[in-house]
């Protein structure tokens, strides 16, 4: 799943106080019906920006899958029904209105397009082809035919309802169902005892003695929240910049396992790890030592929540302050402290805080946020019959997403860390932009390796543009 969160600000005492008051009232139902779905709190955050991007590609999260072997459609549509009817959102159609509105729709149908010579092309073709809000479900499956025994599953949900957790949660209830249909069987999945309308309403939590602690967490954990200073190496336009135009990659391996046994040593998690990276980058850069980066935290925080594919995580501020000569080791850990304090909060919708804060049409590029995700790979599929194999292509290449002028995203692959760093063109040569992630990658290196090394006496590289 691509970045599309928008991250930082400066906010005031006040305005969080505001806002958390304003959030405490339970969601009305969508659609005025009781088996219509409401936003949760993540849904609130990704709607707003999805508003102005419904004629783009950019909010799409798309999995392909190559299938050796026969399938058999019949079975396959027949699952890709029932699994819309398993979870509301698939098939669930939402109004492009400055109010949320949205209403339940007859499943989506399986789609079969054949193209013997061209089916890389049609594949990216349909992940490039926003939804119709108003007039269809943000869910599609597509199964691109290139021969008998060759075919090419193409997953499309737009993030208002699905997250990374949802992905692998769909494709393993996918293929029970499509198992199912073919043996003619019960399909065994857990059943779904709390709908998500129920769930969206826990995550406003209505609880007072909550909310009040929520706010004063917030308040602290934000207040005087500094402006980091970037270290880009180009001016930038004078206009508003909320979409990255560039990226960078580079693979950190662990064939041995090194970073995992880092992870043990400094009982942190990756994230934190990262995270302190990143922290490490930013003030070998600039000096700074009060430093805040941006994760989507996980809400799925009960047993009823884990059998939902609807976005149940949403971002938050991590802020670390340390002093000039901390170590590593003495970062991560600070990281760590920050995300298990975080996870206790997560109630209060984050980009609320930025648009009452900034403003709308604030200049966002300016406040020097960065944001950092790391996500879980996607699991492969049981699928019944022949092989299958995910297809090592981004259908959304070229394509920029939205969020902060720095966005890290790490990807856990078997044979290492996929670091992926998308970055303003504007602001960021993609010589200053390799240098950051390779500094990243060589800070988590050292901080698994040497807990003790001093921030103070590492270095960053500097490169001479281009």
């Amino acid at each position: 799943m691509r970045n599309n969160c928008f991250w930082g600000s400066v906010v005031g005492d006040e305005q969080i106080a505001a806002l958390v008051r304003h959030y405490a009232s339970p969601p009305a139902a969508l659609g005025g019906s009781s088996t219509a779905t409401a936003l949760s709190p993540q849904q609130s955050d990704l709607w707003r920006a999805a508003r102005s991007l419904v004629s783009t590609p950019v909010s799409l999260a798309t999995v392909v899958f190559r299938l050796h072997g026969p399938v058999h459609r019949t079975p396959l549509a027949a699952a890709v029904r029932r699994l819309s009817l398993r979870h509301d959102l698939l098939r669930t159609v939402f109004e492009n209105d400055p109010v949320p509105a949205a209403h339940l729709s007859e499943p989506p149908e399986l789609r079969v397009v054949e193209a013997p010579d061209t089916a890389e092309e049609v594949v990216r073709g349909i992940a490039r082809t926003p939804f119709r809000f108003g007039k269809e479900p943000l869910f599609r499956v597509t199964l691109v035919c290139h021969t008998e025994d060759d075919h090419l599953l193409v997953l499309t949900c737009h993030q208002l309802v699905i997250d990374g957790y949802g992905q692998n949660l769909l494709l393993r209830e996918f293929t029970s169902l499509y198992r199912a249909e073919m043996r003619g069987g019960p399909d065994n999945l857990p059943k779904i005892k709390r709908s998500y309308l129920e769930t969206a309403r826990l995550l406003r939590n209505p609880d007072l003695e909550v909310r009040r602690g929520d706010e004063e967490f917030w308040t602290s954990r934000l207040r005087d929240l500094p402006v980091m200073s970037l270290p880009g190496d180009r001016p930038g336009p004078a206009g508003v910049t909320l979409a990255p135009t560039g990226t960078v990659e580079t693979v950190l391996p662990d064939p041995d396992g090194a970073v995992v046994a880092g992870l043990r040593r400094l009982r942190v998690n990756l994230f934190a790890l990262f995270a302190a990276g990143t922290m490490a980058m930013l003030h070998g850069y600039t000096g700074q030592t009060d430093l805040w980066v941006a994760t989507v935290v996980d809400n799925r925080l009960t047993p009823e929540s884990q059998t939902h594919v609807g976005p149940l995580a949403g971002p938050r501020v991590v802020r670390v302050g340390f002093a000039a000569d901390a170590t590593f080791g003495v970062l991560a850990r600070a990281v760590q402290r920050e995300v298990w304090a975080t996870m206790e909060r997560q109630h209060m919708p984050f980009y609320d805080v930025l648009t009452v804060a900034t403003g709308d049409g604030a200049d966002m590029r300016n406040l020097g946020s960065v944001g950092v995700t790391v996500s879980p790979p996607i699991q492969l599929p049981d699928w019944p019959l022949g092989a299958v194999e995910p297809l090592d292509f981004d259908p959304l290449e070229g394509e920029p997403s939205t969020g902060s002028p720095l966005a890290l995203l790490v990807e856990k692959q078997a044979e290492g860390y996929r670091m992926r760093l998308e970055f303003d063109e504007s602001r960021f040569s993609h010589g200053r932009a390799r240098d950051m992630v390779t500094t990243i990658a060589d800070a988590v290196v050292a901080a698994a390796a040497d807990p003790q090394r001093s921030l103070a006496a590492w270095r960053v590289p500097t490169s001479a543009g281009g």
